[in-house]
């Protein structure tokens, strides 16, 4: 079948001709032209609904119902694939058979449950015509739900809940036995209480800071402004904009207009398609301050080019692919201000002089020696480690029909485009417009709240509130044991046990390492990276160290990982295909060998940062 038939099909399909025109270019992307013999079984009920499908020529007949169900060109079947697919998964409810030859197209759940959520009619729309069809089934085909299981909580929670409950009081007791202030010895209850809370999984990551923050206010154990100093600081409204704009940008159909336009102006290479994975994800890691929400986007890019070259399942190629959106998403975390969020809950526990000398590009150009050191080896193991293998090339055809029907650029996406510009260089030379880049990030969030491209519904969904929750609550947290001079008791109590730092920015880079990679075993990165600087901070001061490479070490670190629970973003790929089309060893040999290297380039880094004048 022709693209631009498989593109007509879907704009004159009755079900499907509703839908923007961002939406219609993802499905050109996604359908499957199909062709069936006369009496093929296309599906049996029972079977997991997969696919839904629509018939371009021929019949199908779906049986058994209240009465067989013959349908014909432009219409479609599989509608159960638009179900729920919780608590079990949706199965088909009737036999379809071709009569005759039938050409048709199918579209996979995973697109269609992603369209029902933007628009829900669609579903709506798609269920009801189910139930006309069908009408009453017979009560033999209706199966009985199952009964659900006992909940139990696991091993890990039911160790940690008495150890949250009795541990602290102790921690709390021992304090105060210990000649510490009464609210210094309160405090330290408290923080450990929120550190079991998060090694034991016992509640989600935003919960213990927020739980402490409360108890802080409730007892008086520290004024409001201190306890709430994240949310009186300028990272609120940081966090704010950027999210903002990162939707923006993904609902306008920007991003995935510039991703087909880096497929077809790119050489078709094997090199140049995991080398596009990668600037894309350093361009996203501008505005997005999660690895997730750059992975989430990056996905569709990768589904479509694995699928396009046609690579085989575990070969060099497609592991290539894999190893590039993921390293894309997440390779330049440390590296800007922006990529994570822990880096801006950090960033706020540097002094204000230092903060507003490393806003935007500052940051990248501390980070210079450890960017083009990973980068190049990334390219380098891209280049000569995953040879290509004879492959398809990309589908340049349908390419540039999903280009056109985008169709041009609409004012949604100018705007988008206009405000990512604005920040990246407001962001970069933040001398141009003489302010805070928190600011500038609110200039574009009003500005898009009141043009409607960021309303109501997307202020409440698009936002990750439990993060920015947690980021300013961990932040308070941090202002109180400052305000406690528990950061001067800590230098106190174990200073005498730090003299072979000395000064040394090689032997704190040691310290940094040790203390961070500790705490990442087991805490999650943003609570391990900012426990690590909440510790380094006041250690890195006595001994002269720059604020920001405290900061710098501690992001840089966080990032080193060696099972799978200790990085989020590897569970998004493994449910993106990892173990089907990646071979894991390579993978995992990819990803460990990093972790030296990220060692190595800090230590590589000090003679640049002399020369800097940040040690």
């Amino acid at each position: 079948m022709q693209v631009d038939q498989l593109a007509a099909a879907i704009q004159s399909h009755p079900l499907l001709n509703g839908l923007a025109r961002l939406d219609r270019a993802r499905l050109l992307a996604a359908a499957e032209p199909c062709r069936f013999a006369d009496q093929d079984l296309i599906y049996q009920a029972g079977q997991s609904a997969q696919h839904y499908y629509w018939i371009l020529d021929g019949q199908v007949q779906l049986s058994p119902a209240a009465a067989p169900v013959l349908l014909s060109a432009n219409q479609g079947f599989g509608n159960e694939a638009f179900a729920d697919q919780l608590p079990t998964p949706a199965t088909y409810l009737t036999d379809a058979r071709a009569l005759g030859d039938v050409q048709a197209v199918r579209v996979p759940r995973g697109l269609l449950g992603e369209l029902s959520g933007r628009l829900p009619s669609l579903k709506s729309a798609a269920l009801m015509a189910l139930a006309t069809r069908l009408g009453d089934l017979p009560a033999a085909s209706i199966t009985p739900a199952a009964k659900p299981a006992t909940a139990t909580l696991p091993l890990k929670q039911r160790i940690g809940w008495p150890t949250a409950l009795v541990l602290p009081p102790c921690i709390w007791w021992l304090a105060d036995q210990a000649g510490l202030p009464p609210q210094g010895a309160v405090y330290l209850g408290l923080f450990s209480l929120t550190a079991l809370m998060w090694l034991f999984s016992l509640v989600d990551e935003f919960i213990p800071p927020i739980l402490a923050v409360v108890a802080m206010l409730f007892i008086n154990l520290v004024p409001a402004e201190v306890a709430l100093h994240g949310f009186y600081s300028r990272t609120f409204l940081l966090l704010l904009g950027v999210y903002a704009l990162a939707a923006v940008v993904v609902s306008s159909g920007l991003a995935y207009r510039l991703m087909l336009w880096v497929l077809v102006r790119l050489p078709d290479s094997a090199f140049w398609h995991r080398a596009a994975l990668t600037l894309f994800g350093f361009l996203l890691s501008i505005v997005m301050p999660s690895s997730n929400a750059r992975l989430t986007l990056l996905l569709p890019l990768y589904r479509e080019m694995d699928q396009s070259l046609g690579a085989r399942a575990q070969g060099p190629q497609a592991s290539a692919l894999m190893i590039a959106v993921f390293t894309g998403a997440t390779l330049f975390s440390p590296l800007l201000l922006t990529a994570k969020s822990s880096n801006l809950a950090a960033f706020t526990m540097m002094p204000s002089q230092i903060r507003s000398e490393f806003q935007g590009l500052a940051w990248l150009v501390g980070a210079a020696v450890v960017a083009l050191g990973l980068l190049a080896t990334h390219l380098l193991v891209m280049r000569f480690r995953f040879r290509a293998e004879p492959s398809r090339p990309l589908p340049a055809q349908r390419i540039h029909a999903q280009i056109r029907l985008l169709g041009p650029w609409r004012p949604p996406e100018w705007v988008a485009a206009i405000a990512f510009v604005v920040f990246l260089l407001g962001a970069t030379i933040p001398q141009w417009h003489q302010s805070q880049t928190a600011w500038l990030a609110g200039l574009i969030l009003v500005g898009l709240l009141l043009m409607g491209l960021f309303n109501k519904g997307s202020f409440k969904t698009q936002i990750d509130w439990p993060l920015i929750f947690f980021l300013l609550s961990l932040d308070g947290l941090t202002e109180a044991m400052q305000y406690l001079k528990l950061d001067d008791l800590m230098i106190e109590a174990i200073g005498g046990h730090l003299q072979w730092v000395n000064g040394s920015l090689a032997w704190f880079i040691l310290l940094a390492l040790i203390v961070t990679v500790g705490l990442r075993l087991v805490l999650p990165l943003t609570a391990g990276m900012i426990l690590a600087v909440t510790l380094l901070m006041p250690v890195g001061l006595n001994q002269g160290i720059h604020p920001w490479l405290v900061v710098f070490l501690a992001s840089l670190f966080s990032d080193i990982w060696f099972m799978p629970h200790q990085n989020s973003a590897l569970q998004q790929a493994i449910g993106a295909g990892l173990h089907t089309r990646c071979n894991e060893t390579a993978f995992f040999h990819y990803a460990w060998w990093l972790n030296p290297l990220r060692v190595a380039l800090a230590y590589a880094s000090i003679p640049y940062w002399q020369w800097l004048g940040l040690y």
